[in-house]
């Protein structure tokens, strides 16, 4: 039996998420796939706890959303339902933290609302086709296999599955050495104190004597602390070199070995603050992450691939869809971020040739497998403006479906 639809979304993460909603909403028949059991990608399975790239970059004047639409809408969502009036200015950037438990929850509130709006979690696509009028998808879910056909296809899996599997020289990716490090997060409760600069300097200068004696592993050196936005609860980020120029995301083992390290960076931290420092004394274990948080994997190359050049000169397009509001994080080893940011204080356009392929009708994409060289991606990622290129790519799909 297949199941017909006249958009089919694969990946449920924030540009998913935004890609299916907008379509629902637009009167599609839409299907959202989803390989884990919640929506939400990075920001519920991988504990990313900020939304970064919702607001103008302009942080010399009061903060102000950037893209209209669902990302202001889930924005607003999370302010009220964690007390927050308005974000975080952390140096040149404004932030809004978020919890990855109501970030699922409004996700499946917002997707209940939608009748037009049917999900597969637990579900991985296996094969792409071109059909006579769209496309044929075959998905497994829990070992039982079905068939899925669209007009119009949206790829949101962050890896450009649909290019690897249909045509591999759509998509590109960046060489290991260059590959954005992942990160390890893990969330600690019952943290007493004030957690300001002062105390994260403290922390940190533990941390490190206690590598220089051998007491936590090397890769503990970078763990950030960054508050919840609920008392006592607080979210340690640890990035990882991943074998750095060995390191492949797409390699199972790899992977295998990646959530290993950062599972043991975080219980030493753990087990070390707990008996060192007095602000951890009163701590449980923490709560880990479904999984590592991966910057980056494989992206589409579409009709225009959107440069750092075009982002760092504030470039805007004919074609905009969405504007980009985050600097250029380049996280290329564990030693912490090198940001790029844009020369003016002017957010700059995301085409839509940057979310299809001419070659490839009805065929689009966003998020992280957007088409973008490996610097803009280092802004493009961030779950904000995946949500404003997902919702781009949800309009776009139903315009194509409605004309076919």
């Amino acid at each position: 039996m297949t199941l017909e639809a006249d958009v089919i979304v694969a990946g449920g993460g924030s540009a998913g998420l935004a890609a299916g909603l907008a379509a629902a909403r637009a009167g599609a028949r839409t299907v959202l796939l989803e390989r884990q059991t919640k929506l939400g990608g990075m920001g519920t399975h991988a504990l990313v706890h900020t939304f970064c790239g919702l607001f103008h970059p302009d942080v010399s004047q009061p903060w102000a959303w950037l893209n209209p639409g669902i990302s202001i809408e889930i924005g607003q969502t999370m302010m009220e339902r964690t007390g927050q009036t308005a974000p975080d200015l952390m140096g040149k950037v404004y932030v809004l933290r978020q919890h990855p438990s109501l970030y699922a929850l409004i996700a499946d509130e917002l997707c209940r609302a939608e009748p037009n709006l049917t999900i597969l979690t637990g579900t991985e696509w296996t094969g792409l086709e071109r059909a006579a009028q769209g496309w044929h998808l075959e998905v497994i879910t829990r070992g039982a296999r079905r068939s899925l056909r669209a007009k119009s296809l949206i790829d949101t899996s962050g890896d450009a599955t649909g290019a690897r599997l249909l045509q591999p020289d759509w998509c590109q990716q960046a060489e290991p050495a260059r590959l954005y490090r992942p990160a390890y997060i893990a969330c600690f409760h019952g943290v007493q104190g004030v957690h300001d600069d002062g105390w994260r300097l403290q922390t940190g200068a533990m941390i490190v004597r206690a590598i220089r004696d051998g007491l936590l592993p090397g890769p503990a050196i970078g763990a950030a602390f960054r508050d919840s936005p609920f008392p006592g609860e607080t979210f340690v980020t640890v990035d990882l070199e991943a074998g750095q120029g060995d390191w492949d995301p797409f390699d199972p083992v790899k992977r295998a070995r990646v959530e290993q390290e950062g599972r043991e960076v975080v219980m030493a931290l753990w087990s070390h603050l707990r008996q060192t420092h007095p602000d951890f004394q009163a701590c449980p274990p923490p709560m880990l992450p479904v999984k590592a948080g991966i910057r980056e994997t494989a992206r589409y190359i579409g009709d225009y691939v959107i440069t750092g050049e075009d982002l760092a000169t504030s470039r805007r397009f004919e074609d905009d869809v969405a504007l980009a509001g985050w600097p250029m994080e380049k996280r290329e080893n564990a030693r912490g971020p090198k940001f790029r940011y844009f020369d003016q204080h002017t957010p700059p356009g995301i085409p839509a040739r940057c979310l299809r392929r001419q070659d490839a009708p009805g065929l689009f994409f966003a998020g992280r497998c957007l088409s973008a060289d490996h610097e803009a991606l280092a802004s493009l990622r961030v779950m904000g403006t995946c949500m404003a290129t997902g919702e781009a790519a949800g309009k776009m799909a139903v315009d194509f479906a409605s004309r076919c």
